[in-house]
């Protein structure tokens, strides 16, 4: 707030500072507390819109240039630089060039300077016009930087930049001019700069941005190619070394994604780990690094089915997450990658306090979805992820109001996904199964179901799986859409539905090698449409497929372990309505071996206790294919397996600890604790008996 009293002291106090050089003083510009009264001024004479007098500014400028000149260092150039710079565009008269030409500068670096600090601020600004002045300033900078100077390659990477930036946020037609003006820093900076890394990276960043965009593979490509010259140019000691891997990590995940090269998300999350762990949290990058390994830790859970990998993503996009400033144009994006993370270890381990979290972060980020409406990419990918959770918790919940809401955001996403778009597929699969979510949401609640979401899910996804060709996801897209055919013909009885379904299953399960974790979930697909095969055309070959195809997803060690025991209790149950008794039993073994599986240690007691309930009839069907083949021995052991799977697990921690003890008595002390953190941890969420 403007004091003119003390603002006219600590001016004349500033002038007397410059006037003693003349007498040779030197002390009166180097005193550490000409700084403190230099700063003071500014803040008591500035207005409450943030300006200053003239007058101000110009004996600050002068003051900073002279301590420069005396010997105080780069920053006070720097900041002398600044003020002449904003005093130019303010009122050229006091700024004479002379001064500048003190600083071994001109106008154009001042505007330079001010354009880069404007865009580091439009980082975590969400302003518009901060960075509309960036590219205003670096403009104007560029076209007064002759060609043959130095500057003039950083310069042209941060317009890049800027120029990206504006087309992310604010919908501008500029990633063709970013990636042009990217392409033309990179090529003028030699191989020796400081600044070749930097120019590097925002080249390939916009060329990324674009492949978002555009989905052109050559962009990607390109990125890969440029990203990896950058990291070849930042050494270990270089300030943006850590940044560098971060980003080329984030490339070649999204190149996984895409191409499905098990090198390249190794690759990513090697370098990711390694940008995360070397950046600190003052680094502008440090949550960016986080929020990247998060994704590539993600990724590589859903591909291997990875319990380590999804702890680390949920725990680098919680840090990403939290180190994140307020305001931040990058919060919302940070958030939705937040709940997939914890979306993808619900599906993956079955805590349903993940599910209830991410959808909480999800909320989160929806809130924020109208800072994306010029960054379609990142609006879409909001949209589909936040789909994809309400839809899951609708169909655990069974409510409506989740589906109705996964349906909308579905759609939304992909209208917003062009067609040839690399990520179109996977969002056009995210609206067919939410359309078959509401749908038997409805038939099972009402028995009113609207048949035309399950034609119009059938139509998108199959001409999305069409239309794609061969990449990564077609075998899990091709085994739900044979799910929704299947579904069709239960409800309206079309043979060519039965026909197609069998088709796609096929295929889906020919294209997944053993390990891969989708299988066992398009086995338990195919083997459904085989036994509907049988049910309604008697085709006794197709029953015997069906079982077969049970197996094999049963026994799918990769897969999650809720679809290999849905296809093993598919396989027994199926085995016992036909009364092949041997099959059943061996089906039930397989299923009853699960259970520990469904119910393992790393859940809440809760968690553990509802996952067994939902496959309460397991042991007893069990026991009764048991002695249906005559083996009471083997029905009183899978009663006995299903009933103690808790007991166990508690006996599993009141082993004796005397031969330990005597070896390691500090490990063995170690293991008593854990054992009674767990006990408290089961006795605070063991679920409370019902009393009336």
């Amino acid at each position: 707030m403007t004091d003119p009293a003390e603002t006219e002291i600590l001016l004349n106090a500033l002038r007397r500072r410059i006037h003693a050089v003349d007498q040779g003083d030197f002390h009166a510009l180097l005193d550490p507390d000409a700084l403190t009264e230099a700063d003071l001024l500014l803040r008591v004479s500035a207005t409450p819109d943030g300006l200053l007098p003239v007058e101000v500014v110009h004996t600050t400028a002068v003051f900073r240039a002279l301590r420069f000149l005396s010997g105080a260092g780069e920053e006070e150039r720097l900041a002398a630089l600044r003020l002449l710079t904003e005093l130019r565009l303010a009122s050229p008269e006091p700024a004479v060039d002379d001064v500048f030409a003190a600083l071994g500068a001109d106008v154009h670096d001042g505007l330079a300077l001010l354009g880069a600090d404007l865009l580091a601020r439009a980082r975590t600004d969400p302003d518009p016009q901060v960075l509309n002045r960036a590219v205003g300033l670096l403009e104007i900078a560029i076209r007064a930087t002759p060609d043959e100077s130095a500057d003039l390659a950083p310069r042209l990477s941060n317009l890049g930049l800027a120029y990206r930036m504006r087309a992310e946020r604010l919908g501008t037609d500029e990633l063709d001019r970013a990636v042009s003006t990217g392409a033309r820093a990179a090529s003028m900076c030699p191989p020796e700069s400081f600044d070749r890394p930097g120019c590097l990276v925002n080249f390939a960043d916009s060329l990324h941005a674009r492949f978002e965009r555009v989905g052109r593979p050559e962009d990607l490509e390109r990125a890969v190619s440029a990203h990896t010259a950058a990291a070849e140019a930042a050494p270990a000691e270089h300030p943006l070394h850590a940044t560098v891997l971060g980003k080329r990590g984030a490339a070649l995940t999204a190149r996984f994604l895409v191409q499905g090269s098990a090198d390249d998300i190794d690759a990513a999350v090697a370098l990711c780990e390694k940008a995360a762990s070397a950046a600190t949290p003052e680094d502008p990058f440090y949550a960016q690094n986080h929020n990247n390994l998060g994704i590539a830790r993600a990724v590589r859970a859903t591909l291997a089915n990875a319990r380590g990998d999804i702890e680390g993503a949920v725990t680098a996009c919680r840090e990403a997450v939290a180190a994140t400033v307020p305001g931040d144009p990058s919060s919302v994006v940070r958030w939705q990658n937040l709940a997939a993370a914890l979306y993808d270890r619900f599906e993956l381990l079955g805590a349903r306090a993940d599910l209830d979290a991410a959808a909480a972060a999800s909320r989160h980020a929806l809130r924020g979805q109208a800072a994306l409406v010029g960054d379609p990419v990142s609006l879409a990918m909001l949209l589909s992820n936040a789909s994809s959770i309400l839809r899951v918790r609708g169909d655990v919940e069974d409510g409506g109001e989740d589906l109705e809401l996964a349906v909308d955001t579905a759609r939304r996403a992909v209208d917003l996904s062009p067609p040839g778009h690399p990520n179109r597929v996977n969002r056009v699969h995210n609206y067919a199964t939410a359309l078959l979510s509401r749908f038997e949401h409805w038939n099972r609640t009402s028995g009113s179901a609207d048949a035309e979401d399950l034609t119009l899910a059938v139509m998108v996804l199959g001409e999305a799986t069409e239309e794609s060709g061969e990449y990564p996801g077609r075998p899990k897209d091709l085994s739900t859409l044979g799910l929704l055919l299947l579904r069709r013909f239960e409800h309206e009885g079309r043979p060519s539905d039965l026909r197609a379904a069998m088709r796609v299953c096929e295929e889906a399960v020919a294209l997944l090698p053993s390990r891969h974790p989708a299988l066992a979930g398009a086995a338990l697909n195919l083997g459904s449409v085989l036994r509907t095969r049988f049910t309604a055309q008697g085709d006794v070959d197709a029953a015997g497929a069906a079982v077969e195809t049970w197996k094999t997803g049963a026994v799918a060690g990769s897969s999650p372990v809720a679809l290999r025991l849905a296809c093993a209790r598919q396989w027994a149950e199926f085995a016992a309505r036909r009364g092949a008794w041997e099959s059943a039993a061996e089906g039930y073994v397989q299923a009853c071996a699960l259970l520990p599986l469904i119910a393992w240690r790393g859940l809440a007691r809760s968690d553990r206790e509802h996952g067994l309930m939902r496959q309460a009839p397991v042991a007893t069907d069990a026991a009764a294919s048991g002695l249906a083949i005559g083996d009471a021995e083997r029905a009183l052991r899978h009663l006995e397996q299903a009933r103690t799977v808790l007991w166990n697990q508690h006996l599993d921690l009141r082993g004796r600890t005397d031969s330990l003890r005597a070896v390691a008595p500090r490990l063995a002390q170690s293991l008593d604790t854990v054992r009674r953190a767990l006990d408290e941890v089961d006795f605070a969420t063991a679920s409370t008996p019902y009393r009336p």
